[in-house]
């Protein structure tokens, strides 16, 4: 079986690259897969690196969409003669959905966002044959639509390395906030817990790992500056991306996530499977990863009052740390990488099965 797999992002935006990568690196050997994407990226050299084929074909916005762009793709995904096509964002669902009804191949929307998109949407009802949902919160954004829907969480690699070096050795206590910089993930609500976390604590730290792309670097250094002055800045770490975050989950003292929207919430599942307690908005998804009080806390939107209290909890109480931790760690493998595979090979299957 041969599966193209489309993508609008070159680069690794976020946890739907990640997660795609994951599932392309898993497959079994009966299934090859082709990564699509408009260019070359850092995604693409992922996909390289693991022996992943890559080829590219454009994908405009739709306004600057040309009737060539569709007979390049006809001719394109044709030789590609694939079994299944699996559209891994909105405009990739829609070039690979006009091309996919004219060439008679099965197309899958996997989709990842709670966030609609309007009159989009409308048209990939008609154009794809499945949509898989990463989460029950995304789902809902198409209930209203007569389309096989198949919820499948997002899978990982859960591999605990407990014994990894502490990247900050002087350091006894530090939380972490992992993922892009951007409005969404309200970096500010989290600078103004580890606030007040760190007038109760003066050893406590706050390493950030993620960057801002070049649309959010504005937001970035407004958050910076206004912080900066702050007499508890010093101890905020400023990492910017990195390619294997394992060892700061390791060694942190819990993961807060306070983004206005999430459809699944990869990165919590990351430090569940390392053993670090989780404090999050319960937004989209995230109440499907972990449960209150089990393996971490869930916290109302933006009730930064309510979050400083429970990561007061877990840095005042080495047992509860603890507790939390191995919950987490078993939690964690719910969603192991094998079964996202084991589901999402399924689905293919039955396209195929399906197909005249």
């Amino acid at each position: 079986m041969r599966v193209v797999y489309l993508s609008q992002f070159p680069n690794m935006v976020g946890g739907g690259e990640y997660s795609l990568l994951d599932l392309m690196s898993n497959l079994p050997k009966s299934i090859e897969p082709v990564l699509v994407t408009p260019r070359p990226g850092i995604f693409t050299d992922s996909a390289h690196k693991r022996n992943i084929r890559h080829d590219t074909l454009p994908m405009p916005p739709l306004k600057q969409m040309r009737f060539s762009t569709f007979s390049q793709w006809r001719k394109a995904i044709k030789a590609f003669k694939p079994d299944v096509l699996h559209a891994n964002n909105s405009r990739a669902a829609f070039y690979a959905g006009i091309t996919a009804k004219t060439l008679g191949i099965p197309i899958i929307f996997h989709c990842r966002i709670s966030d609609t998109d309007g009159f989009m949407d409308k048209i990939l009802m008609r154009l794809v044959d499945v949509i898989i949902c990463n989460s029950e919160a995304v789902a809902q954004r198409f209930v209203d639509f007569p389309k096989p829907t198949h919820v499948i969480y997002n899978g990982l690699p859960i591999t605990p390395f407990p014994n990894l070096v502490n990247p900050l050795p002087s350091v006894d206590k530090y939380m972490l906030f992992v993922g892009r910089i951007t409005p969404e993930k309200q970096l500010e609500h989290a600078l103004e817990v580890f606030a007040a976390l760190a007038r109760q604590d003066a050893g406590l730290h706050f390493v950030i790992v993620g960057g801002a792309g070049p649309e959010d670097e504005g937001y970035l250094q407004q958050v910076k500056e206004d912080y900066v002055r702050k007499t508890w800045f010093s101890r905020v770490h400023w990492l910017g991306f990195c390619h294997d975050v394992t060892k700061w989950y390791v060694h942190a003292t819990a993961l807060i996530l306070t983004s206005k929207h999430e459809g699944f919430g990869r990165v919590l599942v990351e430090a569940m499977a390392q053993a670090t307690p989780v404090v999050a908005y319960a937004v989209g998804g995230v109440p499907e990863v972990f449960d209150d009080g089990e393996e971490g806390y869930l916290i109302q939107p933006n009730d930064k009052q309510a979050m400083v209290g429970a990561c007061s909890k877990i840095i005042n109480d080495d047992s509860l740390q603890q507790s939390l931790g191995q919950a987490g760690q078993q939690r964690a493998i719910q969603f192991s990488i094998e079964k996202h595979v084991a589901q999402v090979t399924d689905v293919y299957t039955s396209l195929i099965e399906k197909k005249p």
